[in-house]
């Protein structure tokens, strides 16, 4: 067994955040403990709850995991939250249990992560068949997110690239600059938690990247279910709300009602979908002064502007995904166009701001 997460204090702190997981870490943490690595690691989990006997598999077979019982289920983002108060490495990784990290995998995060030491930094995430989970997240520019190269061949990612959007599945960043931006914003509860945490490091002005030479399988399979929605899209406008200027709000306003319209078409396929979308807007009234609190912090603390990550974003929605091939394609062709028609002049704004290139702004 590998003994260097013996040495203290550690180069890298692993967070799993577990929620009746005991099947998914007991095909996890062997992959962890049984890949050679040359610097020092501890493992956190934190249990939010579960009541599946973790706890006693732990003690009995990796007595060297940091376990945190968590008294009551705090999502992902208050998980890793309380695993990152715990973390003591230089760099921390958030993994989902339901990983497994494949050999060279750590050794070659922590090197990226040496040459590029104010960066947050994704894996590349299979799927199960090899095919691409995801190599980092892509985002529409009116806040819809999708898998970047989603079930593309492994070999079409397999160098050092920048991206816009993290994968909350796995990635690692510095452990004091997580805790500059006060980690994930617990009242996401689920999902969207890697997006906002995503942005808000962008406009610090540290950088995003997936090291594709980094592989971890994901077993993950895409579904929807009216909870999911819920979270997705409260979550989804929370986000904009917060790290938009009022300035680009008000220039996206077509598109977001269009985004809007659309939403609110594909919630009519059930009941519990369409409560779904009303308790979206209930939540984010109730919820409007806390909201315009941590606006004011993003806002008063950003370094870059929205053009900045306005530039990488699509213009066409992640149809495929939800209607299939055929009629995704036929909905993109349709929308896409009118898109593009509305989003803001990124370019023009980035070079009034001098922040292109020479070659860019010709």
């Amino acid at each position: 067994m590998n003994a260097a997460y013996l040495s203290s204090p550690p180069l890298l702190s692993l967070i799993l955040v577990a929620y009746k997981s005991l099947p998914d870490l007991k095909r996890c943490l062997p992959t962890i403990y049984n890949n050679p690595v040359s610097f020092s690691y501890e493992v956190i989990v934190v249990d939010n709850g579960g009541q599946d006997g973790l706890a006693e598999w732990l003690q009995s077979s990796y007595p060297q995991v940091i376990h945190i019982v968590n008294p009551t289920n705090s999502g992902y983002a208050g998980g890793n939250n309380l695993g990152l108060r715990r973390a003591t490495g230089r760099w921390t990784l958030f993994l989902n249990p339901d990983t497994e990290i494949l050999p060279g995998t750590l050794e070659q995060l922590v090197a990226t992560a040496r040459q590029l030491p104010n960066a947050f930094i994704t894996p590349k995430l299979l799927n199960s068949d090899g095919t691409i989970n995801a190599c980092g997240n892509e985002m529409h520019y009116t806040g819809i997110t999708t898998c970047r190269g989603l079930n593309t061949p492994a070999t079409a990612y397999s160098t050092l690239q920048p991206v816009l959007l993290l994968s909350g599945a796995a990635f690692l960043a510095p452990t004091a600059a997580l805790n500059e931006l006060a980690g994930f914003d617990e009242s996401y509860f689920m999902y969207f938690e890697d997006t906002d945490l995503s942005l808000r490091a962008r406009l610090a002005g540290y950088s995003l990247w997936c090291e594709a030479r980094a592989a971890i399988i994901h077993h993950y399979q895409l579904s929807m279910n009216p909870t999911k929605f819920y979270y997705l899209e409260r979550n989804r406008l929370l986000t904009l709300l917060k790290v938009y200027s009022r300035k680009t709000i008000v220039r996206l306003l077509p598109a977001m009602v269009l985004t809007e319209a659309m939403t609110w078409a594909y919630s009519l396929r059930s009941p519990s979908f369409l409560r779904a979308r009303f308790r979206t807007y209930a939540w984010l009234w109730t919820n409007r002064r806390e909201i315009l609190a941590k606006r004011r912090v993003i806002q008063g603390d950003r370094q870059i502007s929205d053009a900045v990550i306005l530039q990488n974003c699509l213009v066409s929605l992640p149809f495929t995904q939800l209607a299939g091939p055929a009629i995704g394609k036929l909905l993109n062709t349709l929308t896409q166009p009118l898109f593009r028609l509305i989003k803001p002049r990124v370019g023009r704004i980035l070079a009034r701001q001098n922040l292109l290139s020479p070659a860019l702004k010709r």
